[in-house]
């Protein structure tokens, strides 16, 4: 299996470049320097050249097959010190950030130090949110929030080239797959309650909470729609105003 053009590089403690934006559009130069005030670790430092599967593999255990813009909203509680837009991506294979620095090199932090980052691209803005699990931290997708939030964690699956061809039937793929699976969870004072998207699934995990029951009912009653992440997202909502 031909793995995605990501090369780990040994560890170098030369200041690199960043190009950074920073809130107000304005582009300035950093160093890793600067970044090193926020995160107290690097794990691992890359040349990053691509996210695309190369040969026949299908998928990827990254969040996007290129850059997105990345900004945080705090370290181990502290606002960050400079409010900067960086380009990065997710290995949600490793629950790895990366982010990009100069000649294209890049490098990921250690997870634990990272509480929340924004990631954007083409329009939309998905809010991460790094939950305490038996497994250890992860980072998961905050769909809502309020005194409930949903949110969603990714699990990668990779799949081998299994074609099997009998002559009167073929059957499985010739090609290397990474297929990605999500789990959600409602997410109240610090506990995870495991939910599948199914209206049930919700009023079970909330069913010692009567106004949330209520209100779950209540928006049920006024939706006609089927019952998707979309849909789970807007039920979430309604139980927490």
């Amino acid at each position: 299996m031909k793995k995605l053009t990501l090369t780990i590089l040994s560890l170098f403690t030369a200041a690199a470049p960043l190009a950074a934006q920073d809130s107000l559009g304005l582009v300035q130069t950093t160093h890793i320097a600067n970044i090193l005030d926020n995160f107290n670790g690097i794990s691992s430092y890359f040349l990053a050249t691509s996210f695309r599967p190369v040969g026949n593999t299908v998928g990827s255990p990254y969040l996007y097959d290129d850059w997105g813009h990345l900004w945080l909203d705090s370290m181990e509680n502290k606002p960050v010190k400079r409010s900067v837009v960086y380009e990065a991506n997710v290995d949600l294979e490793k629950n790895a950030l990366i982010i990009r620095a100069g000649d294209g090199k890049a490098y990921t932090p250690e997870s634990k130090d990272v509480q929340a980052f924004h990631l954007a691209k083409n329009g939309e803005t998905s809010y991460f949110v790094n939950i305490k699990t038996d497994a250890g931290p992860q980072f998961m997708q905050r769909m809502a929030t309020g005194k409930y939030s949903l949110v969603k964690a990714a699990k990668i699956k990779f799949e081998r080239a299994n074609f099997v061809d009998k002559g009167v039937t073929q059957t499985g793929h010739n090609y290397d797959e990474y297929k990605k699976e999500y789990t959600y969870y409602l997410l109240r004072d610090g506990t995870l309650t495991k939910v599948s998207l199914k209206r049930k699934s919700f009023l079970a995990a909330i069913e010692k909470d009567p106004a949330a029951v209520a209100a779950a009912k209540k928006f049920f009653d006024s939706s006609n729609t089927s019952f998707d992440e979309q849909a789970a997202t807007d039920l979430v909502n309604a139980i927490n105003q």
